[in-house]
C-alpha cells in the first residue's frame, strides 16, 4: 500500500507539484497497538495509551517519506506537533485549537512534499495527545484550512459516500456532491466514511473535501456548500445505521423544574452521552447511548445520587433516513413507518426533524431495515 501510495504521488511530484499529505496508522496497527497495552495493563492509563497510538500515523508518515525520497521526490515526515498542530482536552479525545502554518510552510521550502501524521498533536503544557475516531480525518481538514487551501481530499477504502453501507446493500449508489449539513447528519448517525467533526470544521472554513478511494479508480463525493435551489425539495439521500445503541429510562420523583437538568449533568459527570432525549410524563426521562461501554457505574452514581430508578434495554440498534424537508410531502415518516410495520420491527423510540428520521430498533433487525429502506425510497437507482 506505501508504495502505490509513493508511486501516485511521485507521479504528481513530478510535474513541481508541492503537496501536504497527511496519514493513518496502516492496516491493523491500530488495533494491534491497543492489544500491545493490554499486555502490559488493564486498563491501560489514557496518557500511556496516547504515547503508543501516536506511534502508529508516525510510522506511516516515515515510511511513506523514505519510499518518496527513494523515488527522488524530496519529502520529509512531521508529527503533529512538529507540523504545528495545538490540541487541548483529554487523552483519546482532543481537539484542535490552533494550527501554526509556518511550521509545515517552511518544510515545503525544502522538501516537495512534506508528510504529516494524523491524529495527534500537543497541548500546552507540551503533552503529546490523540484526536479519536476520525482523527486524521480532521487533521487534514484543519491543515488545508491553515494553509490557505480550498479543497481537501481525502482517500479511503471505500469510492466515496455511499446512500448505504456497501457491506449491508451491495447496490448502494455514490453521492455525487453533498451539502456540509447532510454529511454531518450521515456521519452522526453512523455513515463511518468521515467523521463529523472533519466536516464541521470544513463547513466553518469553506474547505470542500473529496472523499475517493485509496487506491482503485471510480467515482468519489465532494463535500461542499448546499446548493439553494435543493434546500427545500423534500429527497432522501442515504441509510446510517448504528449496531450499538442502549435505550435508558430514568424514573425520578417530580421534585422541581431543574430535576432533568441535574440528570443530565450528572450523567455528563461520569461521561455519558445522552442522545434523542424526550419526557413521556413529568417524572420520566428517556434517552439512547452509543457505544459498548458499560453503563452501570454511571447509572448507579446517578440512582444514589437523585434517589432515581433506571433500566437499560440492550441489545437496541438505530436506523436513520436522512435528507431534506422530510416532514414535508410526499411523506417519508409515514413511509418508514409502514417499512417497520410490515418488518415486524418493535420501536421503542424514535426522533425525526426535516434532515432525519431515526428509529431505535432492535439490533438484529438493523440490516433488514437498511435494505428495506433503501430500496424504498430508489436509493439503488442512479438518479444523477
Amino acid at each position: 500500500m506505501v508504495n502505490d501510495v509513493a508511486d501516485e504521488v511521485a507521479g504528481i511530484a513530478a510535474a513541481g507539484t508541492r503537496m501536504v499529505l497527511v496519514v493513518s496508522a496502516m492496516g491493523d496497527t491500530t488495533d494491534r497497538l491497543i492489544a500491545l497495552a493490554g499486555e502490559f495493563a488493564e486498563p491501560p492509563a489514557p496518557r500511556e495509551l496516547d504515547q503508543l497510538m501516536a506511534t502508529g500515523e508516525q510510522v506511516s508518515a516515515a515510511v511513506l517519506a523514505m519510499a518518496l525520497t527513494e523515488r527522488g521526490i524530496e519529502a520529509v515526515s512531521l508529527s503533529g506537533d512538529q507540523a504545528g498542530i495545538e490540541v487541548s482536552g483529554e487523552p483519546g479525545a482532543a481537539a484542535i485549537v490552533r494550527v501554526d502554518p509556518g511550521k509545515v510552510v517552511a518544510r515545503l521550502g525544502s522538501a516537495q512534499v512534506v508528510v504529516v501524521a494524523g491524529f495527534q498533536g500537543r497541548d500546552a503544557d507540551g503533552e503529546l495527545l490523540t484526536l479519536g475516531r476520525g482523527g486524521s480525518d480532521t487533521t487534514a481538514v484543519a491543515l488545508a484550512a491553515a494553509l490557505g487551501g480550498a479543497d481537501c481530499e481525502i482517500r479511503t477504502d471505500v469510492h466515496g459516500v455511499r446512500t448505504a453501507d456497501p457491506r449491508i446493500v451491495p447496490d448502494t449508489r455514490p453521492v455525487r456532491t453533498i451539502s456540509y449539513d447532510t454529511m454531518v447528519e450521515l456521519a452522526g448517525l453512523g455513515a463511518r466514511v468521515l467523521h463529523p467533526r472533519s466536516v464541521e470544521l470544513a463547513r466553518r472554513h469553506g474547505v470542500a473535501v473529496r472523499v475517493a478511494h485509496s487506491s482503485e479508480p471510480g467515482p468519489s463525493t465532494v463535500v461542499a456548500a448546499g446548493e439553494a435551489s435543493l434546500e427545500g425539495t423534500p429527497r432522501v439521500i442515504g441509510i446510517a445505521h448504528e449496531r450499538d445503541v442502549r435505550l435508558v429510562r430514568v424514573q425520578v420523583s417530580p421534585s422541581g423544574p431543574d430535576q432533568y437538568a441535574r440528570v443530565l449533568a450528572t450523567l455528563a459527570g461520569s461521561g455519558v452521552r445522552p442522545e434523542n432525549l424526550s419526557w413521556p410524563d413529568p417524572g420520566e426521562l428517556r434517552f439512547t447511548v452509543r457505544g459498548s461501554e458499560p453503563l452501570g457505574p454511571p447509572i448507579g452514581e446517578l440512582a444514589m445520587e437523585l434517589e432515581a430508578r433506571s433500566t437499560v434495554l440492550e441489545e437496541l440498534g438505530s436506523v436513520s433516513v436522512v435528507g431534506t424537508a422530510l416532514l414535508d410531502p410526499p411523506g417519508f415518516l409515514p413511509e418508514l413507518l409502514r417499512i417497520l410495520a410490515g418488518h415486524r420491527v418493535t420501536v421503542p423510540s424514535m426522533t425525526t426533524s426535516q434532515t432525519r428520521l431515526t428509529a431505535v430498533i432492535p439490533a438484529d433487525a438493523v440490516d433488514t431495515t437498511v435494505r428495506a429502506l433503501h430500496d424504498a425510497f430508489g436509493l439503488a437507482e442512479d438518479t444523477r
